[in-house]
C-alpha cells in the first residue's frame, strides 16, 4: 500500500458540501467505508460501496465519485493522479491565438519542434482544432491533448500525459509540461 505522503494536504470534495448534504463529516463518513471493508477494495467497488451507503444518496453521483477519491487518498490506497493504468497529469495553458493556430502548433513538426524540441512522437490521431492522440517518445506513456477556442483570438490546450510508472514520474512530467506550454505561449505570443 502506498505510504501516506501529500494526500491528505488537499481533498477534491470539502467537508463543508459533505456536512450540507449528508449531517457528517468526511471523516465520519471514511469510518463507515472502513468498517465496511473499504481498505480492501478496488475503486471501481470502492465508488459502488460508498454509491450503495444510505445517507450518502443525497451528495449525488458526482459528489459520491469524489468523497470515494477522497478516501483512497486520505487512506493511502491511492496517490493523488494515480488511475488504474499508471499515473496521469493534465497541465493547461490559454494562449491569445486562435484554436487553428494553437493546433498547428503542435501538427506541423517545424512548429513543434521549436517548442517541443525534437521529441519522437506517434500522432496516433488527430481531429483538427480539437484533439490529437499521441504516443510519446518513450513508447509506453501517451498524451491525450485538447483544444479549446475561447473566443476568435483565444484558446486553450490541455495536455493530459496517461500511463506514468510513477508518481515522481508524474511530478516530473508535470513540470516539463508547464515549462514546454509556457515556451509555446512564448513562442506564438510573441
Amino acid at each position: 500500500m502506498p505510504a501516506k505522503t501529500n494526500t491528505q494536504k488537499r481533498n477534491i470534495i470539502t467537508d463543508k458540501l459533505v456536512i450540507e448534504k449528508t449531517g457528517k463529516t468526511m471523516e465520519e463518513w471514511f469510518l463507515v467505508i472502513d468498517k465496511k471493508g473499504g481498505l480492501n477494495l478496488n475503486y471501481k467497488d470502492m465508488y459502488a460501496l460508498v454509491s450503495s451507503i444510505k445517507g450518502l444518496e443525497s451528495l449525488g453521483e458526482w459528489n459520491q465519485n469524489l468523497l470515494a477519491t477522497s478516501y483512497c487518498w486520505n487512506r493511502g490506497i491511492r496517490e493523488r493522479g494515480e488511475k488504474g493504468g499508471g499515473f496521469e497529469i493534465s497541465v493547461s495553458k490559454t494562449i491569445e491565438v486562435p484554436v487553428s493556430v494553437l493546433y498547428t502548433s503542435l501538427i506541423d513538426e517545424k512548429v513543434r519542434n521549436k517548442w517541443l524540441g525534437k521529441e519522437k512522437i506517434i500522432i496516433r490521431k488527430a481531429t483538427e482544432n480539437k484533439s490529437v492522440r499521441i504516443t510519446w517518445s518513450d513508447n509506453e506513456t501517451s498524451l491525450s491533448i485538447d483544444f479549446y477556442p475561447k473566443n476568435e483570438i483565444k484558446a486553450q490546450v490541455v495536455v493530459q500525459h496517461q500511463k506514468i510508472s510513477d508518481s515522481k514520474k508524474a511530478e516530473e512530467l508535470k513540470i516539463y509540461w508547464s515549462e514546454k506550454l509556457e515556451k509555446l505561449k512564448s513562442l506564438l505570443e510573441k
